[in-house]
């Protein structure tokens, strides 16, 4: 496989299965990930996966729902937003604070993975993943500290922990460091516009022609 298509999420050679479950991750990781979920069960939280390694084609089917109005396109209060009246490149912008460009995902690396506490999941509750569930008075509050506490033993952390303009605050979404950065640094401004040159989602111009701006803020900010 070329780099290229390992970092846009067109192979699927790096993966293996996490815990005989449909959740691919790298193999480089699994050991990790595996002693972060047992460390957590010890301690009364049961973390379990809402998304691991996607591919282009999935992220693709999520982008393309959300540019056609099929799936919500939330602002940074986690608000559905009526995209009727707005502009591609307004709309192009939304939908960036809350999900990647296809290919420009880190989930495609399989380094990153989205995850809550099924123990503490309300009876008949579907997972938002939005950042209430996480905070005081929240169902996920006690593995947000917990993973807050412990995580970076098992050499895990938050890329989106603080709001600094691009991807909005996703306390679920953990990242493997050991490997993301290496694959972070790899997917250079230059990668990433050869990818859109490959690319067919929609909203593609409009993402070529923001292009250095959509790498600057939500891809790899400084």
């Amino acid at each position: 496989m070329s780099t290229l298509e390992f970092l846009t999420g067109r192979t699927t050679d790096h993966l293996v299965p996490f815990q005989g479950s449909k959740f691919l991750v790298h193999h480089g990781m699994l050991k990790d990930l595996e002693r972060l979920f047992k460390s957590a069960a010890v301690d009364g939280i049961e973390l379990s996966m809402t998304s691991s390694f996607r591919s282009y084609a999935d992220q693709r089917s999520i982008w393309n729902n959300k540019v056609q109005g099929l799936r919500a396109v939330l602002d940074s209060n986690s608000i559905p937003v009526d995209i009727s009246n707005k502009s591609k490149e307004e709309i192009l912008f939304l939908i960036l604070r809350w999900s990647a460009i296809p290919g420009a995902s880190r989930h495609h690396w399989g380094s990153d993975i989205d995850v809550f506490d099924q123990k503490a999941l309300p009876a008949d509750y579907k997972v938002e993943l939005i950042p209430s569930e996480y905070e005081e008075n929240g169902p996920f509050y006690k593995a947000n500290l917990w993973l807050s506490q412990n995580m970076s033993e098992f050499g895990f952390y938050r890329p989106y922990e603080k709001d600094i303009g691009g991807i909005a605050p996703e306390p679920w979404h953990l990242s493997y460091r050991p490997l993301s950065e290496h694959f972070l640094e790899a997917f250079s401004f230059l990668m990433f516009k050869k990818h859109l040159e490959q690319s067919d989602f929609l909203l593609l111009d409009e993402a070529r022609l923001n292009s250095l701006l959509i790498y600057d803020r939500f891809i790899n900010p400084e």
